[in-house]
């Protein structure tokens, strides 16, 4: 995990290894993320995950607010599920009296990875997304098409309420093909400002 910082300006120097229970691995090490519980907890629920991104993705947040699900609408977006999870903390820290909207323990963690599932992505009410994958870039391009996805389905219910989103086939047929996360991630890369 990176020490507390803006993710912009992580570089290999600022990362530090943690267990399984997000503790450093080193004394000494620097301040963490106080989120990293639910890069832990997911890891800890899904051993097939290899990449967790935490976004506060500005085209994602409205759906976890307005009580519309986020729905698969691209075919780029076809991993996502029929309606994609939404991950309440209410519900998870309802008992404290005091209590925040981040995942800064690991019971709070711990239900985000439940309520994840075997699901790819899941919403996070007023905070943003959490994203899952099987490498760095398969969890990237999943970003990005999350992204793209939320945007697009925004647009198209600003013109019409009803939107054709994937059907089952769509999903089944999306899931069964082997999605090539290289392709779009060496555009992305590409795009990136020379020394990112």
């Amino acid at each position: 995990m990176p020490r507390a910082m803006p993710p912009a300006l992580v570089s290999r120097a600022d990362i530090v290894e943690v267990s399984l229970d997000c503790k450093p691995v080193s004394p000494d090490a620097p301040r963490l993320n106080g989120e990293r519980y639910i890069h832990c907890e997911v890891y800890k629920a899904r051993n097939d995950v290899q990449s967790v991104i935490h976004t506060h993705d500005l085209a994602v947040i409205p759906f976890s607010i307005a009580g519309i699900p986020l729905k698969p609408v691209l075919a780029q977006a076809g991993f996502l599920p029929p309606e994609t999870p939404l991950f309440e903390v209410r519900e998870a820290n309802a008992s404290e009296k005091k209590r925040g909207m981040l995942v800064l323990n690991t019971i709070l963690g711990d239900a985000l990875a439940k309520k994840l599932g075997a699901n790819p992505v899941i919403l996070m009410r007023g905070h943003g997304d959490t994203v899952v994958g099987g490498s760095v870039r398969e969890a990237t391009v999943r970003t990005i098409y999350t992204h793209i996805d939320a945007q697009a389905q925004s647009a198209a219910m600003a013109l019409s309420p009803k939107i054709t989103v994937l059907d089952n086939a769509e999903l089944e047929t999306n899931a069964a093909e082997n999605f090539d996360a290289d392709r779009p991630w060496q555009n992305y890369k590409q795009r990136l400002p020379a020394g990112q």
